[in-house]
């Protein structure tokens, strides 16, 4: 049986990874950048089709350019702080182990971005190259909302994400 459930996981990541591509026609919605003090963080900016946001559960595509060195371990632990009002810890659990084999090693001038298809599936793209997919909705919604969600830890980058103000109203 386990041979069955290995074998069926390696067919299904093979067909994900040949039909998953980034878009590159997608219109922008709004975008951010995330200073931690005086330390720029990474530049973010979300994509849709037409441009317009109204919902997590895509299509959409969110895409982080790193302002900085993030080391693996640095990145999964805040992930999963970051997590923690969008799900249970026993997802937050299995999901940080499946990241954990999917993202590299952030540095900075790279690109990390997250596309959520019109199923509702998560796919993970390193510098526009395709790294690993995590096809539940739950997921997907969890993750989406550390960005766009007002109950995020930064509710103001939130908005601008979604379009809704730009620096000139922050003012």
């Amino acid at each position: 049986m386990p041979v069955i459930v290995l074998l069926f996981s390696l067919v299904f990541s093979a067909v994900i990874s040949a039909s998953v591509v980034a878009p590159n026609d997608w219109k922008k919605v709004g975008e951010a950048e995330l200073k931690v003090l005086w330390f720029r963080i990474y530049e973010a900016e979300l994509l849709t089709p037409n441009g317009g946001f109204k919902t997590t559960a895509g299509p959409l595509m969110l895409r982080l350019n790193y302002k900085r060195d993030i080391a693996k371990e640095d990145l999964l632990e805040e992930t999963k702080d970051q997590l923690k009002p969008f799900a249970s810890d026993e997802n937050i659990d299995a999901w940080s182990l499946r990241l954990k084999k999917i993202w590299p090693e952030i540095k900075e001038g790279d690109q990390l971005s997250f596309l959520i298809d019109e199923a509702g599936q998560g796919h993970f793209f390193y510098n526009q190259s395709w790294i690993g997919s995590i096809p539940e909705m739950v997921f997907s919604h969890a993750f989406i909302s550390i960005w766009l969600s007002d109950n995020s830890s930064y509710p103001s980058l939130a908005k601008k994400l979604r379009g809704e103000f730009n620096d000139e109203t922050l003012r």
